[in-house]
């Protein structure tokens, strides 16, 4: 099968925005997922209230984080950190913390100059990181400066995401403390590679 379309199954010429995605609602409990359908229409709408961003104003030193669910155990090499409206100037570094809070592993701690402004940045960790456990993990990125923005979550609401900050020192590694809510225009928007 090349790319997301399975081989035989023919595409739509033109789209009426009945059309339905299958989803795992990502139940808590059940031995086996519920799915539910959405339509192209409902799908658009959600992705666009999800994906809503503003830049943040860092101050220097301070972990942003957010959740990131990994389903599968993976060899992960980074974090690709979306740049906000200003870029360059400050050095960032990422993290990637545990379930628990725990630090697993991080980029190099004299950090990277911020990418250009409004594009993704790759940030790679010193070393290939095996993850084995699937499960919720969480992404941090400390600045050692407030003049370049990454972007953040921005949705009023955000029932899949968990954010947070923590004050700190450019440069030193710690743990964070879970977040168990989602707080809008603090977690970075982030994925691994």
């Amino acid at each position: 099968m090349a790319g997301w379309l399975t081989d035989g199954v023919s595409q739509p010429a033109t789209f009426t925005g009945l059309e339905t995605f299958n989803a795992d609602t990502n139940a808590v409990g059940g031995a086996n997922p519920q799915m539910v359908a959405y339509t192209i229409t409902q799908l658009a709408t959600a992705l666009k209230y999800f994906g809503a961003q503003l830049d943040k104003t860092t101050v220097a030193g301070t972990r942003y984080y957010s959740s990131v669910i990994v389903g599968n155990p993976a060899l992960l090499t980074g974090v690709n950190v979306l740049v906000g409206g200003t870029g360059g100037t400050d050095e960032w570094l990422v993290e990637l913390h545990g379930p628990t809070g725990v630090l697993l592993a991080t980029s190099n701690i004299s950090g990277v100059t911020a990418g250009t402004a409004n594009t993704w940045q790759q940030i790679p960790f010193t070393a290939t990181y095996n993850l084995t456990v699937p499960g919720t993990y969480f992404v941090a990125l400390q600045s050692n400066g407030t003049t370049a923005t990454p972007a953040t979550y921005a949705a009023p609401t955000n029932p899949g995401l968990l954010t947070g900050s923590a004050t700190g020192t450019f440069g030193t590694g710690a743990s964070i403390t879970p977040p168990t809510t989602y707080t809008a225009n603090v977690g970075p928007i982030v994925a691994l590679y």
